[in-house]
């Protein structure tokens, strides 16, 4: 397509892929001229289910675009089982099924459901067999036509893997998302699952050498089905020369152990990131097979197995590179006593350049009763294979630690921290009273610290201890975060007072309250007396989750004069701090 312009047209690929999320500016660029408009149709098409809302009428208009690409052969078929179709259509200006990069199967699902409700008034009737057939004869087009498929992501079903076109539309995936639960006592119908599944790992093993991430995700209430399909997955993993991530759900790995490590070894050398959807319980097995992964860059165990399956499918979750993510129930409150037995047996491990690490803590009461219920009686087990789990982590990133999202800190915690990773420059944590002071030596250590987010939970404390944490934070320290809760607001207030009468951190430039219960006007005239003693510039952030609380609007307006003040209505306190980042493209 011939356009003039004094920039390559590469630098044009690379614009349209940085605002490929832009949905708003990629439409006004379908306006600007036909060199844009093609290069904004094949972005906005090239996800077409990633950004829509599901309830949405634009699910309708992307499905009638596309039935408008089928042959009349096609749309005859869809006729006989009662979908009232054109036979003769206009055809759309591109041929928008080339474009498609990425293939959600549970989104298209509830796209063609949505676009039968809309044009035909008695979609209930042969309802099934409808489905079936668009399903199949819109999937099969998108295969077929799609010459860049880089993505698929799916969800039981598995229809598209009978498509004659799936093995060649497959040879070029970078990314591979499974999710498949096989519920009841069907043997018939397990059979049936465990053939489609057999079918699609020999298609991906046999066509598909270029993935990069997989995420697989396969239970049963029958535990010897994965079995009989791991080696499936085994075989198709060993095939792929580029894989960088790889995800399981824990399930599937405790029940298949050999097999896993079977998995690991082969890609040892290429594997950056291994995500575990479950608890620390198989820690031992699997650390142990990632000694000789050299390479390994993030390793997360995500405690959530029992989430909703609607929002872990339409989800991406993508995992942050250079970074080690831990879901656990609980870190403890309490200083932990190591049993006499170690848990794990001594082995050698090489050491990883593992700069960030995240360790989002999970409340939930039913979780924890079942953890409790997976280790034994023994509460303690608990705790120990939490501690020597994260000392192991500890040791294996050492002073290439940069980043830490920790969650609960306690003696035990911060006493290691201080030993093995004083490079830190970010620290989010939470931290009882009685573990303060270990805390405050712990930032005796952390001289690099340039963003701190802490949240402390007042019952009381004395003039000393706030005033020994305040001279504690480093002067590199430039922004600093703080959860302060207390059944007394006085305290707060108290404890605001004393730490800025007594902090003397010059490079500090941006401040940031996280709960409502902070919000007093007394403590905005605080921040704004602190800043009134600073001469460089300064930003104020503050969360408000109840509209019914805020700082008087007249101090507000005051304090703007001496600082930026934002009001945000969502706490980042336990997200990372940086954005996940993507190791390639599709």
């Amino acid at each position: 397509m011939e356009f003039n312009s004094p920039i390559p047209y590469e630098c044009y690929d690379e614009i349209f892929y940085q605002i490929r999320n832009d949905r708003k500016t990629l439409h006004s660029c379908l306006f600007v001229n036909r060199f844009f408009c093609h290069h904004a149709a094949s972005a906005l098409w090239g996800a077409p289910f990633e950004h829509v809302d599901l309830k949405s009428e634009k699910l309708t208009l992307i499905m009638n675009i596309y039935v408008r690409s089928l042959v009349d052969e096609d749309k005859s078929y869809l006729r006989l089982v009662g979908i009232p179709v054109k036979s003769r259509d206009t055809l759309p200006y591109f041929c928008y099924p080339e474009f498609l990069k990425i293939f959600n199967s549970q989104i298209f699902d509830l796209s063609i459901e949505n676009w039968l409700k809309s044009i035909d008034p008695n979609y209930y009737l042969n309802y099934e067999n409808k489905i079936v057939y668009a399903s199949y004869i819109i999937s099969d087009l998108l295969l077929v036509s799609a010459k860049k498929l880089k993505s698929l992501k799916s969800r039981n079903g598995l229809y598209f893997v009978k498509s004659k076109e799936f093995p060649y539309s497959i040879s070029h995936l970078v990314n591979l998302e499974i999710t498949y639960f096989v519920e009841g006592d069907d043997s018939k119908s397990h059979q049936s699952d465990e053939d489609k599944l057999n079918n699609l790992f020999d298609a991906l093993t046999c066509y598909t050498f270029t993935i990069k991430f997989a995420k697989i995700n396969i239970s049963s209430d029958v535990p010897s089905f994965t079995t009989r399909i791991i080696k499936g997955i085994s075989n198709f993993i060993a095939h792929q020369y580029n894989l960088e991530s790889l995800s399981f759900n824990e399930t599937l790995i405790s029940e298949n152990l050999f097999e896993f490590e079977k998995i690991i070894k082969s890609q040892k050398a290429n594997l950056k990131c291994l995500t575990i959807g479950g608890k620390l319980k198989n820690f031992a097995r699997i650390i142990k097979v990632l000694r000789d992964c050299i390479n390994l860059e993030s390793l997360t165990f995500k405690g959530d197995e029992n989430s909703n399956i609607e929002d872990r499918i339409i989800r991406d979750r993508i995992i942050e590179e250079d970074s080690i993510m831990i879901y656990v129930d609980d870190w403890g409150c309490c200083d932990i006593k190591m049993r006499e037995t170690p848990i794990f047996e001594e082995f050698e491990f090489n050491q990883l350049k593992i700069e960030n690490l995240y360790c989002v803590e999970d409340n939930d009461e039913q979780q924890e009763e079942d953890f409790e219920i997976t280790i034994g009686d023994d509460l303690s087990i608990s705790n120990d294979i939490v501690a020597l789990s994260l000392e192991k982590i500890l040791l294996m990133t050492n002073i290439h630690l940069r980043t830490l999202n920790l969650g609960k800190v306690n003696t035990f915690i911060s006493t290691i921290l201080g030993k093995y990773c004083y490079n830190l420059t970010h620290l989010s944590c939470e931290l009882s009273i009685k573990d303060l002071w270990s805390f405050i030596k712990l930032m005796e250590t952390l001289r690099g610290l340039e963003h701190l987010k802490l949240k402390l939970e007042l019952s009381s404390i004395d003039d000393d201890c706030i005033v020994a944490l305040a001279n504690s934070l480093p002067d590199s320290l430039q922004k600093l975060g703080l959860n302060i809760c207390s059944e007394d607001d006085r305290f707060i207030t108290h404890f605001l007072t004393k730490l800025f009468e007594n902090m003397n951190c010059n490079n500090l430039f941006e401040l940031c309250f996280y709960n409502n219960q902070m919000i007093r006007n007394d403590n905005l005239g605080l921040v704004i007396q602190y800043v009134l003693n600073r001469i460089r510039y300064f930003n104020f952030k503050y969360v408000i989750e109840n509209f019914n609380e805020d700082f008087d609007q007249f101090l507000l307006q005051c304090g703007r004069e001496y600082m930026d003040i934002i009001r945000e209505e969502i706490s980042n306190f336990l997200h990372p701090f940086y954005e996940p980042v993507n190791y390639g493209r599709w």
